[in-house]
C-alpha cells in the first residue's frame, strides 16, 4: 500500500514517520524545503512525550506532488485554509482507486475533498494523536488517543487496509459508519481547547489549571453541543465537557495546532472550528455568544500577526 501524506507538518510526520517505521510505503509531501531536506538527510526524529526515547523514521520525502501519483490513500492534513488548493492539485495525481482521507481539524474538508474526488473515493477521520513540530526534521508525539475513519460513501470496507496499517503503526484505528457524527465530535472538542490555548499562550493541559479557562471551555462546548443537537447530529460521546477535559488532560504536553499556528505568525484554522459553529448557529438562529467573541479575538489577532508580517 503506497500512503502519501499531504502536509507533513507535525502530525502528517506522526503519522507518516510511524507507518514507515511500520514498514508501509510513506511519502511525505511539504512545501517547507528544509523539513523534507532534514528528513532525507538525517531521517525523522520522533521524540516521546515523558520518554528519553528518540525515534527516527525514514519516509520518503518530497517537495514533488508527481511523487504521490497513483498512491493508494492520500492523507490530508494541510491547514483548512490550503484544503481547496490541494485538493484541485492532488486529485488529478490520484488513481481511480485512490482514497482521499482528511484527518483534519475543523468543519467543512471533506465536503471539499467529496467536490474534487467523488464521494466514492472520500473518506473523514478524527483523531486524538497529538504532535509538535520542533523545527525541521523533528517532531513530539505529546499525546495519544484513538482514530477513527468513515467513508462518506460507500462500503466502509474499503478501509480496512488503512486501519490495519495504522494499527500496526501503533495508533488504536476504528471504521465507523457515521462520518458526520465523527467529525462533530471531533468538532467540539476542538472548539473547547484550540483557540483558548492559543489566545492564553500555554499547552492544552494547562486549560484544566484555572477556573477562568475551565468556565470558558465549558461555555464554547455547551454552544457547540446545542447547534449539533439543532442538526440532528449524535455525538459519540454521552458528556461533551467532560469529554473535552479528558482529551485536555491526556495531550497536556501538547501545544494545539492553532498555539502552534500562533507561535509562527500563521494564519489559524478559527474559520473551520470555532467560526464554524458560529455560521451554522447563524442559519440555525441559535445565540453562540462566546463563540462568536472568541472568534472574532483569533481573527483580530490572525490579522495583526499578518500585519507584523507585512502581508
Amino acid at each position: 500500500m503506497k500512503i502519501s501524506i499531504i502536509g507533513s507538518g507535525a502530525m502528517g510526520s506522526l503519522f507518516g514517520g510511524m507507518l514507515s517505521r511500520a514498514g508501509h510505503e510513506v511519502v511525505l509531501y511539504d512545501v517547507f524545503r528544509e523539513h523534507v531536506e532534514a528528513i532525507r538527510h538525517d531521517g525523522l526524529a520522533i521524540e516521546q512525550a515523558g520518554y528519553s526515547e528518540v525515534l527516527t523514521c525514514r519516509p520518503s520525502a518530497t517537495t514533488d506532488p508527481a511523487d504521490t501519483r497513483d498512491s493508494d490513500v492520500l492523507i490530508v492534513f494541510v491547514k483548512s485554509t490550503a484544503t481547496e488548493a490541494v485538493a484541485a492539485q492532488f486529485a488529478p495525481l490520484a488513481g481511480p482507486g485512490t482514497i482521499a482521507l482528511t484527518l483534519q481539524n475543523g468543519l467543512g474538508n471533506e465536503a471539499i475533498l467529496r467536490k474534487h474526488f467523488g464521494a466514492e473515493r472520500t473518506a473523514a477521520g478524527v483523531t486524538s494523536q497529538g504532535a509538535t513540530f520542533l523545527g525541521p526534521g523533528r517532531i513530539r508525539h505529546a499525546g495519544k488517543g484513538p482514530t477513527h475513519l468513515g467513508m462518506a460513501s460507500g462500503s466502509h470496507r474499503r478501509l480496512v487496509a488503512l486501519a490495519t496499517a495504522l494499527a500496526q503503526a501503533g495508533f488504536e484505528t476504528h471504521v465507523e459508519a457515521d462520518v458526520a457524527g465523527l467529525v462533530w465530535s471531533k468538532l467540539v472538542i476542538n472548539v473547547g481547547i484550540n483557540a483558548l490555548t492559543a489566545l492564553v499562550g500555554r499547552e492544552n493541559g494547562r486549560l484544566l489549571d484555572l477556573e477562568e479557562t475551565r468556565s470558558l471551555m465549558a461555555d464554547l462546548v455547551a454552544e457547540a453541543v446545542a447547534v449539533a443537537k439543532a442538526r440532528g447530529i449524535a455525538l459519540s460521546y454521552a458528556d461533551p465537557f467532560a469529554t473535552v477535559c479528558e482529551v485536555a488532560k491526556k495531550t497536556g504536553a501538547n501545544r494545539s495546532s492553532m498555539l502552534q499556528d500562533f507561535d509562527r505568525g500563521r494564519a489559524t484554522e478559527i474559520d473551520f472550528i470555532n467560526g464554524a459553529i458560529v455560521r451554522e448557529a447563524a442559519a440555525l438562529g441559535i445565540p453562540v455568544p462566546v463563540n462568536a467573541a472568541v472568534t472574532r479575538l483569533v481573527k483580530a489577532l490572525d490579522r495583526f500577526h499578518a500585519e507584523k508580517q507585512g502581508t
